[in-house]
């Protein structure tokens, strides 16, 4: 193994995204920041933040919303050109927050828990940017799946970008 492959490449990426929980319906905002070791492995810390929505059936009332912590890892294998798919490995911390409102009684509850993440994702390189989708499926108390749509930036810095500005 050639002793550059082992150096980082001095790569992060900044990504912004819409996601979606399809266990409880609920819609977000992901922000996340990718470490890249190489061409092809990653590491980031993303935050979800799930918006509260609210349901009533009969004469209840239940707000629920939620804030995730993720720390994933993709691994970019080539398909076409530009066009790249990904499987996502990682684990999750969830918080849960639920209000239901039945006549004059209030119930409010919390509930936090770990997950494991998996999931695969496909993204297009295009310069600096990246649009991408993601499906993730997380298991732990909760099964849950998530639909993600996004854009990355990706910032580039030391012994590569001088290599890029001598060509």
């Amino acid at each position: 193994m050639p002793v550059s492959a082992i150096h980082a490449q001095d790569k992060l990426s900044i990504d912004l995204a819409a996601i979606r929980n399809m266990h409880n319906e609920l819609n977000g905002l992901n922000i996340s920041s990718f470490y890249h070791f190489n061409e092809r492995l990653s590491a980031g810390i993303e935050m979800n933040r799930f918006f509260p929505i609210t349901r009533i059936i009969g004469e209840e009332r239940t707000e629920l919303s939620a804030w995730d912590f993720d720390l994933n890892f993709h691994y970019l294998c080539p398909l076409y050109k530009k066009l790249k798919w990904y499987p996502i490995a990682g684990i999750s911390h969830t918080s849960e927050k639920e209000t239901i409102e039945t006549g004059n009684l209030l119930y409010k509850a919390t509930e936090k828990f770990y997950s494991a993440n998996a999931g695969a994702g496909i993204l297009l390189e295009w310069g600096h940017w990246a649009p991408h989708v993601e499906y993730l499926f997380t298991w732990g108390k909760i099964n849950q799946q998530f639909l993600l749509a996004g854009m990355s930036y990706e910032i580039s810095w030391g012994k590569e970008q001088k290599k890029k500005g001598k060509e």
